[in-house]
């Protein structure tokens, strides 16, 4: 896109329609552009790698309205386009005759178009791989496009279900007051296997729900393969997206969440009014991974749409980055450990197993097999997992491999072909993570929190980074990859072949200078991180 942005209000562009037909995406805008002159429309991918960033040009036909007013009639064929998740937003291009500077100025929506488009228009653009292409407004009030996987929550009809539970809700205020309720969920309440599942079932099984006055309720879809595992706790497991998981959701007084409290419900589908009910709702944090090394005060800062009242940290030099950082105050921060750390404990006596858990990659979020595998990610762990060095390797030392993609590209899986029959691809929910860290000797990975998990094991950890400055410059980090890890460090396969052997040679024992770093960092290792954060709610918010 281009470098400046136009602030004078005499430019300016209004949405009259939004029309998809066979495969083409047609919009009406008038544009007012003062000075300026009409250069082109694009269509620009959200992206924070340059090199990644997308746009396409409309053709655009300018039909003149009135003397002060273009009326822009705008066209895009969808159908051959290589489109990428998640967010698109549209651009008119003005270039200044004066300077010859170019500005750009979005596409706003009035209040009429943002109601019609959020309640009533359906209309999108769905490609072969179940995706959907459709229009939304931003919180500046400006046209943009979701692409995105559909879910069963996208149609009109969730309307209709929300506002009946609104209205039962209101009728039957008074009963659900008085059950003081907090729900639990983990990510997109489609699982039982990280912190929220281990703190709900510590609650249940200790009586903490009499010791904090609230119901606790763990929220999770029925499909799920965790489902059965939850399911003996009766009335206290909410079925995602029911009738009954709206209006407890409506009456909460606290979300606990490994994920943002949005996660609570189906906030991307496409029509949903609970937006509004959740941003006011209190919210603790519980977190998936340990914050280190990847930057994320943009999404989890104080304020911000994923910001919380409670800030579950593992120890204090974390509690010091979400300090320095994200803008909490210290009573908004409970340094308690995790709850999963609960169960933790060393299960790999007479294991062969190695487990490789690399991370993902925003700027690979939702491409095609085919990009996905000219991607410098996949050739890397290709070149990694059918290298004869790392079968020979294997075969010495007698190891058995698990690679464990991570879930946002669970998609690609197909597309790993691994030769040797000691390397095992694991799908997503296949194991629970914690039963993996638990068994297996050694972890490898890039930038993947669960390092931390094995740290508390006592468990060495090689880190293979081999697109570090990609890394860096799309995700960021709060500490020095160079310096601060502990564990090796690998940017290349035979770097990471010769710290795998050292490894084994020495039985997989962790170095004295990480056992040091272990025992600075970590203030709680008693297993009573879920009693902690018991006692962390208490004090915030009872």
């Amino acid at each position: 896109m281009t470098d400046q942005t136009l602030s004078t209000p005499a430019a300016s562009c209004s949405l009259r329609s939004i029309r998809f037909r066979h495969g083409n995406l047609n919009i009406s805008a008038d544009l007012t552009a003062g000075s300026f002159k009409y250069v082109k429309t694009v269509l620009s991918y959200q992206n924070k790698l340059n090199e990644d960033a997308t746009s396409f040009d409309f053709r655009t036909d300018l039909i003149a309205d009135r003397k002060s007013t273009v009326r822009l009639q705008i066209s895009l064929n969808l159908k051959d386009l290589l489109l990428k998740s998640l967010y698109w937003h549209v651009y008119i291009i003005l270039e200044d005759p004066a300077s010859g500077e170019l500005a750009e100025i979005p596409v706003h929506m009035d209040t009429r178009q943002r109601l019609f488009h959020k309640f009533l228009y359906n209309g999108a653009h769905h490609t072969e791989n179940g995706f959907s292409f459709y229009p939304f407004y931003t919180g500046d009030k400006t046209l943009a496009f979701a692409y995105r996987e559909c879910t069963p929550y996208d149609s009109t009809s969730l309307i209709y279900k929300e506002i009946f539970a609104v209205l039962l809700y209101r009728l039957t205020r008074s009963y659900w007051k008085k059950q003081h309720i907090c729900l639990v969920c983990e990510k997109f309440s489609s699982m039982a296997q990280d912190n929220g599942y281990y703190f709900f079932k510590h609650c249940m099984e200790n009586n903490e729900q009499a010791y904090l006055n609230k119901k606790i309720l763990y929220i999770i879809d029925k499909k799920s393969p965790d489902y059965p595992k939850v399911a003996p706790y009766g009335r206290n497991i909410i079925p995602f997206m029911s009738l009954r998981h709206m209006c407890c959701l409506l009456a909460a007084e606290l979300i606990i969440s490994s994920d943002s409290k949005y996660h609570a419900y189906a906030t991307q589908c496409r029509h949903s009014i609970f937006n509004r009910y959740i941003k006011k709702k209190k919210s603790v944090f519980l977190q998936h991974g340990v914050t280190a090394l990847k930057r994320v005060d943009a999404f989890y800062g104080k304020g911000m749409r994923s910001g919380c009242d409670l800030f579950i940290v593992t120890n204090t030099m974390e509690e010091k980055i979400i300090l320095d950082n994200f803008g909490y105050e210290p009573a908004e921060i409970a340094n308690t450990g995790f709850a999963r750390w609960d169960v933790l404990k060393d299960c790999s006596q007479e294991s062969h197993n190695i487990l490789i858990m690399p991370t993902w990659r925003n700027w690979l979020d939702s491409v095609s097999d085919e990009a996905f595998e000219n991607s410098d990610y996949f050739r890397n762990y290709m070149q990694l997992l059918n290298s004869e060095r790392f079968s020979e390797i294997l075969e010495k030392y007698d190891l058995q491999i698990y690679f464990y993609l991570h879930a946002k590209f669970q998609s690609h899986l197909k597309t790993f072909h691994i030769a040797s029959s000691r390397i095992h691809v694991l799908s997503f929910g296949d194991t629970p993570v914690n039963e993996m860290l638990m068994k297996c000797r050694m972890l490898i990975t890039d930038y993947s929190s669960v390092c931390w998990d094995m740290l508390y094991q006592n468990k060495p950890t090689l880190f293979y980074q081999f697109d570090l400055d990609q890394y860096n410059e799309a995700h960021g980090s709060y500490i020095d990859m160079h310096k601060d890890l502990f564990g090796d460090r690998a940017e290349t396969s035979s770097e990471l072949f010769d710290l795998i052997e050292k490894a084994a040679e020495h039985d997989f024992a962790l170095k004295p200078a990480y056992a040091r770093q272990r025992s600075e960092y970590f203030q709680f290792k008693d297993q009573q991180h879920s009693r902690q954060i018991c006692k962390a709610i208490k004090r915030r918010f009872c």
